[in-house]
């Protein structure tokens, strides 16, 4: 008799009701997305992308993760970079489809509103453009000059209404409305190169990381004046909420995280970690993150905890990833 049939059958059945979850991670180095069961990181699969796929962000269903083409290591090196969006069905493990954005290149930024609008930056082109049903779009429905000079990285408010672009060669962070080119973007200049951003549960205040300076700025999200600002341990490059406001810093300088105050900044607590992470992924309302480290590897992170509970090898330089 095996073990299975000794084991209670209300407890047989609660397990398989149990939906199993998996990580899909963007590695970067390796040009592909790949698919790892969780906790213990079995490899479950992968699809072949292109060079330097960077961001990923994920349909409100579930059904469709989206991949922005930059086509170089980083927004530091020249070089034309991608022209395309990769559309990857997450159930069956595979590339739906390519979306074309030529002569419009280096599409980095990735996200999603509430509504299930889907939008990507052109770091080259400084555009922001905007997909209303990006599950059957073949191009943009909207494109807004976002009037930077090499905008990498952006985040945008649940409704749609505003977005905010770290925009690192001038040092700004640029406010644009994604559908209204008429109206002026509102520009805050904040230091060296701004990279790491991310919104107020409330949408009320923005963080910003200068990465290089190694500063976290707090910015009124309405007018972009700031709030506050505090000195982190050395070169940062990305910033995340908790959903009690909370924020948790990624440290590349002192391979660590550190936790900080929505209200002063302060530092309140610090987790050292095996090398540094370039991609923090916290799922919406979770207390788990998963920390994309720069030795190849997924740290597994229980915040209420605040350690490593967990983690797994993956391809080379990880980065974003979708927690399905």
């Amino acid at each position: 008799m095996g073990l299975a049939s000794l084991l209670p059958l209300a407890w047989r059945r609660a397990q398989a009701a149990v939906p199993a979850r998996s990580l899909a991670v963007v590695e970067k180095g390796a040009g592909r997305v790949a698919f790892y069961s969780l906790p213990e990181g079995r490899p479950l699969g992968h699809v072949p992308l292109g060079t330097q796929p960077h961001e990923m962000v994920a349909d409100p269903a579930g059904r469709f993760a989206y991949i922005g083409g930059y086509g170089v290591k980083g927004w530091q090196f020249g070089g034309e970079g991608g022209h395309q969006l990769w559309a990857i069905d997450l159930a069956d493990r595979k590339l739906a489809r390519t979306i074309d954005l030529a002569p419009h290149r280096r599409w980095h930024g990735m996200r999603m509103d509430a509504k299930g609008r889907l939008y990507a930056l052109s770091e080259s082109d400084s555009l922001l453009a905007r997909f209303d049903a990006p599950a059957t779009a073949d191009g943009p429905d909207r494109m807004i000059p976002v009037g930077g000079a090499r905008s990498h990285y952006f985040v945008v408010k649940a409704d749609g209404s505003r977005a905010y672009v770290a925009d690192t060669m001038s040092g700004t962070v640029i406010m644009v409305d994604p559908d209204d080119a008429s109206f002026a973007p509102v520009k805050q200049h904040i230091g060296q190169a701004p990279e790491g951003l991310a919104l107020s549960p409330d949408e009320r205040t923005l963080y910003v990381i200068d990465r290089p300076a190694g500063v976290l700025h707090a910015l009124d999200a309405v007018t972009l004046r700031p709030r506050a600002r505090t000195t982190l341990r050395g070169e940062a490059v990305r910033v995340v909420v908790q959903a009690d406001g909370r924020l948790i810093v990624s440290n590349t300088a002192d391979k660590s995280l550190t936790r900080h105050s929505p209200a002063t900044l302060a530092e309140e607590a610090r987790l050292a970690l095996p090398a540094a992470a370039p991609g923090l992924n916290l799922p919406a309302g979770g207390s788990i993150l998963y920390a994309a480290l720069e030795n190849d590897r997924i740290a597994i992170i229980d915040l209420a905890a605040w350690k490593i509970t967990g983690g797994f090898a993956t391809g080379e330089a990880p980065d974003t990833a979708v927690l399905l």
